[in-house]
C-alpha cells in the first residue's frame, strides 16, 4: 500500500496534544504525520516523494466513527424484510397480505418494526384470520417483543394453559401477555430461544449466500456513513468465515470486534472457533466481550426502573437476578462483559453485585465491564460507575422518539433519560454507537446532532459527542492505542466531511455529509461513485 498526502484540510484529530491540523501523511495504512502542510510535505519528500497528493480544499477530516454496538447480519436482514413502521394493526395485516399473498406450506411470515404508538393493541386473532395455516412472527422495533399468531404460539408450546418459554442463556425471563382469563394475546416480550428462532439462525448464519448478502448490505451502509469500526454482537461463529474471507480478498471495509452471548459462553463455538481461525488479528477481526441481558426496553415496558412506567403499578416489572455468577466467571477467565441494562434499577442491581465481586477480585477493574444502553441512571450511581471503572456504551439513536419516551416515562424522567451530560461530568467512560437494527438508524452524524440538540439538561457539545464516537468507542474495545485519534502511529481510518461539525452552528450539524471514508489508508466509500 502506498502513501497519501492530504493538504488543506480542517483536521479534528481528537488528540489533546494537537487537536487541530491542516495536513495528514498516510503510509502503509498508518498515520505517519499529522500537522502543518510544510512539515507534511517535507516528510513526504524525505520518504521518496511517492505520496499521492490529495487536496482537501477546506473539507473536514475526523477519525473514523466506531459504532460500539451493532448486529450486522440482522441489520442486513432487516434491510430486505417487510417494514411495518408507522402502521396500525389493520394496515399491518394489509401489508402482510400484499407481500405474502399465498405463502407456501411451512413458510414463516416474517416482518419487523411495528411499534405501540401506531399499533397499540396487537392481537393474534388479526393475524390468524389472514394466515390461518402459517406461522407469523412480527418483531417489534426494539427486537424485545414479538407479535405472533396462533400457529406460531402453538409451535413453541404457548397455550391458554401455560407453556411460557424459559429464558435463554444470558437473557431476561420471557413474558407472555395474556388476557384476564389466561388467553395469550399474541405478544411475547423477550421471547428468547425457540424452535422458530433456531430455524432463522440456521437460515441467516449457516447459509453462506444469505449471510454474505446481508453482511454486504451492512458493510456498504457503514462505509457510506463514515463508520470504520463496528463492535458486532456476533453470536454465531459462521459469520467469522465470511469476515476472514473478506479480509483475505481485501473487501473488508470495517474493522470488527465479535461478541459471544450467554451464560454458557465459556465453551461457545464462537470463542473456540474464533481463536482457531486466528482472531488474534488485532487490527481487523478480534474477540469482543461476552454479552448478558438484565432487562428489556422502554418501548416494551420491561426495562427495570426504580419507579414504574407511566400508568403502571409499582412492581409491574420484576427485578432481574443479580449477575453474581456471571461476574465471578468473567473475573476468573479474565474476560470483558457487556451487560444490557436500560433501567436505573437494573443498573443499581448490577453495581451492587459488581462491588461484591470486585472486592474479591480487585484486578477485575482492568477488564472494563460495560453497561450497554444505560438509558436511565440514578444520580447516586453516577459516581459509582466511575469509581468501579464501569464503562457506559450508549446509543443516541434511541432518542429519536422523545414523544414516545415522555408517554412511557413522564416528562420529568424523560428529560433526564440518556444522561450523557451527567455521565461525562461524573468522569464515566462513555462511548457511542447505534444498536442497529434494535434502533432504526446507524448514522453517527444524525446521532451526534440529536445528542447536541436534544431538549433538557443532558445535552452535550459536538466535540464531546464526536469524542464518544471515536476515542470513547476505541477505549471500550481496548483499542485506544490504535484507533480513535489521528496521530502518528495510529491506524489511518478517517472520514472526510462536508463541514466541521464541531464548528458549525449546532442546528446545522445534521446537514453534514460524508464525502469519503478511508480505512487503513484505502478509500472504501466515495460519494457519487
Amino acid at each position: 500500500m502506498g502513501a497519501q498526502l492530504w493538504l488543506g484540510a480542517e483536521i479534528v484529530t481528537m488528540d489533546s496534544e494537537r487537536p487541530r491540523a491542516r495536513s495528514l501523511l498516510v503510509r502503509d495504512g498508518v498515520v505517519e504525520y499529522v500537522g502543518s502542510e510544510e512539515q507534511a510535505r517535507a516528510r513526504a519528500r524525505a520518504e521518496g516523494g511517492d505520496a499521492e497528493l490529495r487536496e482537501a480544499r477546506g473539507l473536514a477530516i475526523v477519525p473514523g466513527f466506531n459504532d460500539n454496538h451493532v448486529h450486522a447480519v440482522y441489520m442486513g436482514d432487516n434491510a430486505l424484510a417487510v417494514d411495518l413502521a408507522g402502521l396500525d394493526e389493520r394496515q399491518v395485516v394489509a401489508r402482510l397480505r400484499d407481500r405474502f399473498p399465498s405463502p407456501g406450506r411451512g413458510e414463516i411470515v416474517r416482518a419487523f418494526n411495528w411499534d405501540y404508538p401506531s399499533c397499540p393493541d396487537p392481537r393474534k386473532e388479526l393475524l390468524d384470520e389472514a394466515f390461518p395455516r402459517n406461522a407469523v412472527i412480527l418483531s417489534q422495533f426494539s427486537g424485545h417483543a414479538q407479535w405472533l399468531n396462533s400457529v406460531a404460539l402453538s409451535s413453541i408450546g404457548i397455550t391458554r394453559r401455560g407453556g411460557d418459554p424459559r429464558p435463554g442463556p444470558g437473557r431476561p425471563v420471557p413474558c407472555v401477555l395474556r388476557d384476564p382469563d389466561g388467553e395469550p394475546t399474541g405478544v411475547v416480550r423477550d421471547l428468547g430461544d425457540t424452535r422458530l428462532s433456531r430455524r432463522r439462525v440456521l437460515d441467516l448464519f449457516y447459509n453462506p449466500r444469505l449471510r454474505d448478502e446481508r453482511l454486504e448490505l451492512a458493510f456498504r451502509t457503514f462505509a457510506s456513513l463514515g463508520v470504520t469500526s463496528i463492535q458486532d454482537n456476533t453470536w454465531f461463529y459462521p459469520e467469522l468465515f465470511s469476515l476472514k474471507r473478506r479480509l483475505r480478498e481485501g473487501s473488508l471495509t470495517a474493522r470488527m470486534s465479535c461478541w459471544s452471548l450467554g451464560r454458557r459462553w465459556s465453551s461457545t463455538p464462537a470463542i473456540r472457533l474464533g481463536l482457531a481461525l486466528g482472531l488474534g488479528d488485532r487490527d481487523w477481526i478480534r474477540p469482543g466481550p461476552v454479552k448478558f441481558f438484565l432487562d428489556g426496553t422502554f418501548s416494551t415496558r420491561n426495562a427495570c426502573l426504580s419507579e414504574p412506567f407511566e400508568g403502571e403499578r409499582p412492581g409491574s416489572c420484576p427485578d432481574p437476578a443479580a449477575p453474581l455468577g456471571e461476574l465471578e466467571s468473567l473475573a476468573r477467565r479474565g474476560l470483558q462483559g457487556a451487560f444490557h441494562i436500560i433501567g436505573d434499577r437494573g443498573i443499581a442491581i448490577f453495581l451492587d453485585a459488581y462491588e461484591k465481586v470486585l472486592a474479591r477480585h480487585p484486578g477485575m477493574v482492568s477488564l472494563r465491564m460495560r453497561i450497554e444502553h444505560a438509558q436511565l441512571v440514578r444520580a447516586e450511581d453516577m459516581s459509582r460507575l466511575r469509581e468501579l471503572g464501569v464503562l457506559v456504551s450508549a446509543q443516541p439513536s434511541a432518542m429519536a422518539t422523545p414523544v414516545k419516551d415522555e408517554a412511557l416515562l413522564g416528562r420529568k424522567r424523560a428529560l433526564r433519560a440518556y444522561p450523557y451530560r451527567s455521565l461525562l461530568d461524573s468522569g464515566v467512560q462513555l462511548s457511542f454507537g447505534s444498536d442497529i437494527p434494535g434502533e432504526t438508524g446507524c448514522d453517527p452524524i444524525r446521532s451526534i446532532h440529536m445528542a447536541v440538540n436534544r431538549e433538557g439538561p443532558e445535552r452535550i457539545s459536538a466535540e464531546e459527542a464526536l469524542r464518544c464516537y471515536t476515542v470513547g468507542s476505541a477505549y471500550a474495545e481496548f483499542m485506544e492505542d490504535r484507533k480513535g485519534m489521528l496521530k502518528e502511529g495510529m491506524l489511518a481510518d478517517f472520514a472526510v466531511l462536508s463541514q466541521d461539525l464541531t464548528k458549525v452552528p449546532k442546528e446545522r450539524i445534521g446537514d453534514t455529509v460524508v464525502l469519503e471514508t478511508v480505512v487503513g489508508g484505502r478509500t472504501v466509500y466515495l460519494r457519487g461513485r
